[in-house]
């Protein structure tokens, strides 16, 4: 009797299924405060409008695959990190809501100078999973898009530190060549995985000082406020005229609501140019 091997969708349409409750389950109503991921500079806030007045729409595998890495990257972070505690609620004004993936405190007690000693004074941590192919750095978007939301979590706390931890899927690397209309083209060495020096890393962590006197921390503050307002606003009124589309138009190709939003009829957009650059972020040299 031979052995019986056929592709079969079935056990990933479970997924799918079960993914799909638990999102519903968990899903954002119109009246619940808005989250930081709502509105990061960067994002956007049409998809996030929508996600909270369209009660039903299909998750595809990429959604699966973002689930999985997220939730067990972090997860295991968090306990392996063992200095604080993980999803710790934090508020910002009336209607902002924060839970960065973990926050630790440092003991008031002096008593415990020395667990002070072995772990960071009060601090935010960041968990990040990305199928990258390169390694991000402060001038690339989606480092910037990381840093958003760890800076927020700084703002929204006081605190004045933070760790940006990035995991990479991915460890092969890829020589960019070119670009038309189709996307873009990479060239992949067949020496790959090198070790030593040239090795890529997996895990990569950034420190981050957001000083508390700093005058960022007002412009990032306005930021906030702005985007809360427009994006409560467009659901009280459940209307999302308003709202701009999101300034790299590449981002709703996959969107599940492009059909619902369609933007190609939206004159409003994001503006492509980041506060924080001209000189605001300062890279030192490990």
């Amino acid at each position: 009797m031979p052995i019986l091997v056929s592709k079969d969708s079935a056990f990933i349409n479970i997924l799918r299924s079960n993914l799909k409750e638990h999102y519903n389950s968990h899903r954002r109503d119109i009246d619940d405060k808005i989250h930081v991921s709502d509105i990061l500079w960067g994002s956007c806030l049409r998809k996030a409008y929508y996600a909270r007045v369209i009660k039903d729409y299909e998750f595809t595998d990429d959604d699966i695959d973002n689930f999985v890495r997220g939730e067990s990257s972090e997860h295991v972070l968090v306990d392996l990190a063992d200095i604080g505690v993980g999803q710790h609620e934090l508020f910002f004004e009336d209607d902002l809501i924060a839970r960065p993936d973990l926050l630790s405190v440092s003991p008031s007690d002096s008593n415990e100078h020395q667990q002070q000693q072995q772990q960071p004074k009060n601090l935010i941590v960041e968990f990040k999973d990305t199928k990258s192919f390169e390694r991000l750095t402060p001038e690339n978007p989606k480092f910037k898009g990381y840093l958003r939301q760890l800076l927020y979590y700084l703002i929204i706390s006081g605190f004045d530190a933070g760790v940006l931890c990035i995991r990479y899927a991915s460890n092969r690397k890829l020589q960019w060549i070119k670009r038309d209309e189709k996307g873009d083209y990479f060239f992949s060495p067949l020496v790959n995985n090198e070790t030593g020096e040239n090795k890529l890393p997996e895990l990569e962590t950034w420190t981050v000082i957001l000083e508390k006197d700093s005058d960022i921390r007002e412009l990032l503050k306005n930021e906030i406020r702005v985007r809360v307002s427009i994006l409560r606003a467009a659901l009280n009124s459940k209307n999302p005229l308003e709202l701009p589309k999101v300034a790299e138009e590449w981002k709703c190709i996959r969107c599940p609501f492009l059909k619902n939003c369609n933007p190609l009829t939206i004159e409003k957009q994001d503006s492509k140019k980041d506060i924080l650059d001209d000189g605001k972020i300062i890279v030192l040299s490990s």
